[in-house]
This record gives structure tokens, C-alpha cells and sequence, in this order.
């Protein structure tokens, strides 16, 4: 009796460490407040996609993308967004006709698609909206995949989840 509890004493610390060994860090969040739709949490792994999430960090952090506006919604493709602001008004509506102004990037950034590991552009996804035809072309733009576009995994290099 003796022996077999020593056994799983054994078992148990031996666990312990290893799942203390493990290292299970979450990305970095991010969080949508889209008014009236609701909100979006996003993950965004750093260790894989260093350039992109740093890229997507800096925008937020100074605060370029605030009174950020959906430019393009297309049914069953993407929602993107990045790109346009609208100037915020003091009463909280800000109306249609205001013109979107665009937004001053930091400059492009490197495809990282096949950088680390690789994630598909499936349903729920975010990744970085780039130009066609040129795959280090992303700066501010990003878009939410709202069907599974793993055909844009192949389209020049990939677009970065």
C-alpha cells in the first residue's frame, strides 16, 4: 500500500513539473468595439507573426485606428477595415455624410504567411489586407475572414493570419 502511494506521489510531482516546463503564453489581445454589433476579441501570436503584430499594435497604441470605419463588407468573403476614419463628433453620432479621411500609415511591412507557423485564412480569422500583386504591401489595412478563404493562402505568397 505503502509503495503504490509513493508511486503516485511520484506520478503527481512528475507531472507537475512537466506541465510547469510547458510554456502556454497567450498572444497578444486585441479588442473590437463595434458600437452597436458588438464587440470582437482577437488573438494575435507575436511569436509567430512578430512584424505583423507589432505592425498592428503601433497602430492601435497610437491610436490611428480609433474612429475606425469598415470600408469594405462583401457577403461571405471579408470585412475590412484599417484603411478610413471618420472624425469623431462630441455628441456621439457622427453622421453619413462625412466624408472618410484616410489614414497615414507607418509604411509596409514583410509578408510573414509562411513565417512560423503557418495559419489559414478561415472563418474568424484576422489578417492584413495588402495590395494585389504585391506581397509586401500591408500596412494599416486588415480585414476579418467571414467565410473560409483558404484560396487567399496562395494568392502571391499568402495573406498573413
Amino acid at each position: 500500500m505503502l509503495w503504490a502511494m509513493k508511486v503516485r506521489w511520484f506520478c503527481l510531482c512528475t507531472l507537475f513539473a512537466l506541465l510547469a516546463d510547458l510554456r502556454l503564453e497567450a498572444g497578444v489581445l486585441a479588442r473590437f468595439r463595434m458600437n452597436n454589433l458588438g464587440t470582437i476579441d482577437v488573438e494575435l501570436f507575436e511569436q509567430d507573426k512578430p512584424v505583423t503584430v507589432d505592425n498592428f499594435v503601433k497602430y492601435v497604441r497610437s491610436g490611428a485606428w480609433h474612429d475606425n470605419v469598415m470600408h469594405r463588407w462583401v457577403q461571405n468573403f471579408v470585412i475590412q477595415g484599417g484603411s478610413y476614419a471618420v472624425p469623431h463628433m462630441e455628441t456621439g453620432f457622427t453622421p453619413i455624410s462625412v466624408n472618410p479621411l484616410l489614414l497615414n500609415t507607418f509604411g509596409t511591412i514583410t509578408n510573414e504567411y509562411s513565417v512560423g507557423k503557418t495559419y489559414s485564412n478561415v472563418y474568424g480569422t484576422i489578417a492584413m489586407a495588402r495590395v494585389g500583386g504585391q506581397t509586401n504591401s500591408a500596412s494599416s489595412s486588415w480585414y476579418f475572414n467571414t467565410a473560409n478563404n483558404v484560396n487567399l493562402d496562395s494568392v502571391d505568397g499568402g495573406f498573413t493570419v
